[in-house]
């Protein structure tokens, strides 16, 4: 029975978080509201039969709220760190794992030093030849131990919107030593299978025992062709407005919601998302991943409908350390556009997104159901932040460590600060953010 609820109270959660948290406030009001009226009433008149049937009633009602709202409260504390439950995204964590390896410093706009832990696959030079070798048909396979541990892993995405979708899995990439070649074969997975391996990596299944300490359990990763991670395709992109002659002189920031999968509040990339096909019994081309998995996916990640034209560079490859391997693909993109003219079309674009959720809303009154449409990681603000003053803020080392016997735990609690819409911002960041950052630097200081 208590599964059973706490399975409608979720899906409830999940379908309106502004109707359940009103109604969740609303019944604390009104426990407290009844308390005070129980202890009224048999202060007045304690003997009677009326108050000792009313002193009943109450006390039934009472508990069936106070198990409703304990409840909630367990769940919610619960689930108030879930994306640190589900995957450790520091520093600290992955010093303690990986030591030096893989751990890349540099200096963003000023002295401040960048941490993050990511695997440098290639860098795209001028010469680089990239070509996609895709085997549409091949799917991933989860590991039996990891089905098995279905319900416990999926508890750990309690607070996360998903979708059913198919993702496009990185088999291995060749790119022999002396050769301008990178070839990149690609298979098939599944969301469900990131929801169940990378995205729960460090998720506890018994006290210590996660995935990662099951499967990705030494100083190095495990290499692509071997490991038992659904290893999706992400897509990373930092776009720029212009500023006069300066191609660099906005960077878009979104900031996600609280229901994300991951990055929950955080900025992340100008667009974060993964690989999408509309047909994936296709094959992958090698255009779609050098520059039209950008073209197909920008206007919906910065939210304009009209797109000005637009130089966009492929930067090269990487996996995400945090998440056991994860691949991202990253880019730059250059608008040619202004930070006015971007506000206006972004006005237009959050205009028309509104009448059309009310459109739906309407018709779904009316017995009609819509298209199911994708809302994992939604954006709830893009920030248009100075390049100029994008940089790793206070409490942060001003120099690269030297010495491979410690790790500054400083960099842990840092936040990226920028100025946007004339006031300096502070906000924490996902770790991709950074790792973009460095490819769009060329990769300084590369630690392998």
């Amino acid at each position: 029975m208590e599964d059973w609820i706490t399975h409608k109270l979720n899906k409830w959660y999940k379908k309106n978080r502004f109707a359940y948290t009103l109604a969740f406030y609303a019944g604390i009001v009104f426990l407290v509201g009844v308390i005070a009226l129980i202890i009224w009433g048999l202060c007045r008149d304690m003997d009677s039969v009326w108050g000792s049937v009313v002193s009943d009633m109450l006390a039934t009602v009472v508990g069936i709220i106070v198990a409703f709202v304990m409840l909630r409260i367990g769940f919610l504390l619960g689930h108030r760190n879930e994306d640190k439950n589900k995957v450790s995204y520091s520093n600290a964590d992955m010093w303690k794992q990986y030591g030096t390896n893989y751990r890349q410093q540099f200096a963003l706009n000023g002295p401040n030093v960048c941490t993050v832990y990511c695997e440098k696959m290639f860098l795209k030079e001028p010469d680089t030849v990239i070509s996609v070798d895709d085997y549409p048909d091949e799917f991933f396979e989860l590991d039996s131990f990891i089905k098995s541990q279905f319900f416990t892993l999926i508890e750990a995405h309690a607070m996360s919107d998903s979708t059913n979708s198919i993702t496009v899995r990185l088999k291995e990439v060749l790119h022999p030593s002396g050769s301008n070649l990178v070839v990149i074969r690609t298979m098939r997975s599944t969301y469900l299978s990131h929801m169940l391996t990378n995205r729960a990596l460090d998720y506890e299944l018994k006290p210590g025992i996660t995935i990662r300490s099951l499967f990705e359990n030494t100083d190095r990763l495990i290499p692509p062709q071997r490991s038992r991670m659904s290893n999706h395709l992400g897509v990373n992109a930092l776009v720029f407005l212009k500023e006069g002659n300066d191609k660099r002189g906005w960077l878009l920031l979104p900031e996600r919601g609280g229901n994300a999968t991951v990055a929950k509040n955080k900025v992340t990339a100008s667009i974060a998302t993964r690989i999408k096909m509309k047909d994936y019994t296709r094959k992958l081309e090698t255009d779609f991943i050098v520059k039209g998995c950008i073209e197909s996916s920008i206007a919906g990640s910065i939210h304009v409908t009209k797109l000005p034209e637009m130089d966009i560079q492929f930067l090269g490859l990487s996996r995400d350390i945090y998440e056991g391997g994860k691949p991202t693909l990253f880019y730059v993109v250059y608008l040619d556009m202004d930070k006015d003219t971007y506000i206006a079309r972004r006005n237009e674009y959050e205009t028309a997104n509104l009448k059309s959720r009310r459109q739906r809303q309407q018709e779904q009154r009316k017995g009609f159901l819509p298209a199911e449409e994708e809302i994992i990681d939604e954006v709830t603000k893009i920030h248009i932040a100075q390049w100029t003053s994008v940089k790793m803020g206070e409490p942060c080392a001003k120099e690269l460590e030297q010495n491979p016997a410690y790790y500054n735990t400083a960099f842990d609690n840092a936040k990226l600060t920028f100025k946007a819409d004339g006031k300096k911002e502070e906000k924490a960041f996902e770790q991709n953010l950074i790792a973009n950052f460095w490819f769009l630097l060329g990769c300084p200081n590369e630690v392998k």
